[in-house]
C-alpha cells in the first residue's frame, strides 16, 4: 500500500523517479480486515413480532410539501444498517491498532511556512513508511529510531508535543526547528 501511495504522491510531480524500494515489497493481508459480510448477511428476517409498514418506495414523481408525510428520502432497510455499523466498527479497530504517526501531516518551518505535505503509515508495530511532496518535489519517507528521513536528504528528529510534532531538520548541511502538525 505504501508503494501505491508513493506513487500517487510522486505522479503530482513533474520529475520521474525510480520507485521507492518499499514499494516493491509483496502484498500482505492487514491485521484487522475490512467489513465483510458473511454469507448469510442480509437473508435472515427483520426482528420483531408485530408487522411494519414496508419501507415507502422510491419517489417517481416530484413531491410537493403538501404531500410530505414525514420522510424525503427512503429509509434505510435493516441490511443497509447493518452493513453501515458493520464498516464504521472495522474503521474504529483500524484506527485502535494505529501508532501515532499514522495520518496526513504538514511540516512547517519557524515562520510557520509548509515545507512539505507527508503521509505516515503507521501500524503501531515495525517499521513507519510513507510519502512527501513539496512544491518542488515528491519521495518517499521512513522513521526510524525516532528520525523522519526523507528521499530528498533531509532528516528530522522528532519529539512528540501536545499537538503533533517538532523537531530539528537537517538537509543540506543547515539545522533548522520544524513541526508537524495535522491539515485540520
Amino acid at each position: 500500500m505504501s508503494g501505491i501511495l508513493i506513487a500517487v504522491l510522486a505522479g503530482l510531480s513533474s520529475p520521474q523517479a525510480a520507485p521507492h524500494p518499499s514499494a516493491l515489497e509483496t502484498y500482505s493481508a492487514p491485521v484487522i480486515r475490512p467489513f465483510e459480510p458473511g454469507p448469510e448477511f442480509g437473508r435472515e428476517p427483520a426482528e420483531g413480532d408485530a408487522p411494519t409498514r414496508p419501507h415507502r418506495p422510491p419517489l417517481t414523481a416530484p413531491m410537493t410539501v403538501d404531500a410530505y408525510d414525514g420522510a424525503y428520502e427512503i429509509s434505510p432497510t435493516d441490511v443497509e444498517i447493518a452493513y453501515e455499523q458493520g464498516v464504521a466498527s472495522a474503521e474504529i479497530r483500524a484506527d485502535q491498532t494505529a501508532g501515532p504517526l499514522d495520518r496526513w501531516w504538514w511540516i512547517r518551518d519557524e515562520a510557520g511556512r509548509r515545507l512539505y505535505e507527508l503521509v505516515l503509515m503507521d501500524s503501531g508495530v515495525g517499521p513507519v513508511e510513507g510519502g512527501w511532496r513539496s512544491d518542488r518535489d515528491a519521495g518517499g519517507a521512513v522513521v526510524e529510531d525516532g528520525v523522519l528521513r526523507l528521499d530528498d536528504g533531509a532528516a528530522i528528529a522528532l519529539e512528540r508535543t501536545a499537538d503533533g510534532w517538532r523537531g530539528r531538520m537537517t538537509r543540506g548541511g543547515r539545522t533548522a526547528p520544524v513541526t508537524l502538525t495535522r491539515p485540520d
